[in-house]
């Protein structure tokens, strides 16, 4: 008997680290992106240690630490430089936690894992675009643009906060969710040669500058580059799009930020005008959903297009490997050859839904509350007055005067997910 298959819609990050999760179980796992190739995109991630647990499952951990310059500081100051409050909490990470917290470019990131499920012979189809999915009794079939179909046993959506997936699932089941909702909140990233003004602890911190209606967050991606952004409030909705602002265009980026950042510390300044990739973006709220909508029979979500967030906590793409590290937990292995074999495919056929919901009743209640916590950042850190500036400026400094809250805070992070 063949092994099941599993039609798993996004190359992302979750997409990928499931490919080999499956794989190593027995499935037969096929990983669909809309891309036409995989390739330059996006400005980084930062990987903290809870979702580099789960890359070191699949190899890939010490590989991203190498490339990059994992943190070894925590670093929080006014818009002049004035120094709120630092920590050198994050350099003891790896001996607390086994692993580094870590920023790396999208790029070299999507690359290492394309490479991965390269290697182990697992099937990817590049410039497939989920359009719907049909549900039948014994299996799923997805529907691409083209008119181009695949079957599978079951299928998982993990193709991020715009999900195609989440989209078509909740319509098959006649749920319709609210369109997103613009926060007020836009956001310019980029990718810059890391400032030789930087100081020494500075140089390897999570870095955050808080000005009047400005934010500026920082952190290294590899010994001599620096991935940094900007929130800014915006009137009017700014397209939800990630695209890579061109030559002339990131020109223009530089001098209108320059602009809007004067008064900034020039380390800031050389990071804008330096910059050698610059993408802008608007920022959304989505509707939240129940863990009875974040499967059906046969689809399940997982990452942002489960629980789409804003990205100021820094979570997304780490509760989308704990979200892959959880969903594994629930899965049976299912090797061919292996004792009662058949009857352990009758059972993963009708149990999938009951898999699927202790998965998402252990993940909702998590993902929750850190969405609902990165809205709710944002809101704190981007603050006009002089007024309002000064009393959250000053909620800051109290933070960090007590060290035990701070090694909590981040306890509860990085504990997870095992």
């Amino acid at each position: 008997m063949a092994p099941p298959v599993v039609l798993i819609i996004g190359c992302g990050i979750a997409g990928p680290v499931l490919g080999i999760f499956y794989k190593r179980k027995g499935y037969h796992a096929i990983v669909f992106e809309k891309v036409q190739t995989l390739g330059d995109a996006g400005a980084s991630l930062l990987l903290m240690p809870n979702g580099m647990k789960v890359l070191n499952l699949v190899g890939l951990a010490d590989e991203v630490a190498e490339e990059s310059l994992p943190l070894t500081g925590f670093w929080d100051g006014v818009s002049s430089g004035e120094t709120l409050g630092q920590s050198g909490l994050p350099a003891g990470f790896p001996a607390k936690y086994g692993q580094p917290a870590a920023g790396i470019k999208r790029t070299s990131i999507s690359l290492m894992l394309k490479r991965r499920l390269l290697d182990m012979d697992i099937e990817l189809r590049e410039g497939w675009k989920l359009e719907s999915i049909q549900e039948n009794e014994d299996s799923v079939t997805a529907i691409f643009d083209g008119g181009r179909t695949v079957t599978g046993s079951f299928l998982i959506g993990c193709d991020g906060i715009k999900a195609a997936s989440r989209g078509a699932m909740l319509e098959m089941q006649g749920i319709r969710m609210g369109m997103p909702t613009f926060t007020g909140l836009a956001q310019v990233a980029g990718i810059s040669p890391t400032p030789e003004l930087l100081d020494t602890f500075r140089r390897g911190s999570l870095c955050n500058w808080y000005g009047d209606g400005k934010h500026v967050i920082a952190y290294p991606i590899s010994t001599s580059l620096t991935s940094w952004a900007v929130t800014v409030p915006q009137t009017l909705a700014h397209e939800e799009t990630w695209r890579l602002s061109g030559p002339a265009e990131i020109e223009t980026q530089r001098e209108r930020l320059a602009s809007e950042l004067a008064g900034f510390e020039p380390i800031v300044l050389d990071l804008i005008k330096t910059a050698c990739r610059i993408i802008k973006f608007g920022l959304f709220d989505r509707e939240e959903l129940s863990p009875e909508q974040w499967h059906s029979k046969r689809c399940v979500l997982v990452g942002d297009a489960a629980h789409p967030t804003t990205p100021h906590l820094g979570q997304g793409a780490n509760q989308a490997l704990e979200d892959c590290y959880h969903l594994m937990q629930y899965m049976p292995c299912v090797e061919p050859g292996s004792v009662d074999y058949a009857g352990k495919l009758k059972s993963l056929d009708s149990d999938l839904p009951s898999l699927f919901q202790a998965y998402a009743e252990r993940r909702q209640p998590r993902t929750s509350a850190l969405v609902k916590e990165a809205r709710a950042q944002g809101d704190r850190r981007v603050v006009a007055t002089p007024a309002l500036c000064k009393q959250r400026d000053a909620v800051i400094a109290a933070a960090w005067s007590d060290p035990d809250a701070i090694r909590t805070k981040y306890e509860t992070l990085l504990k997870e997910p095992f």
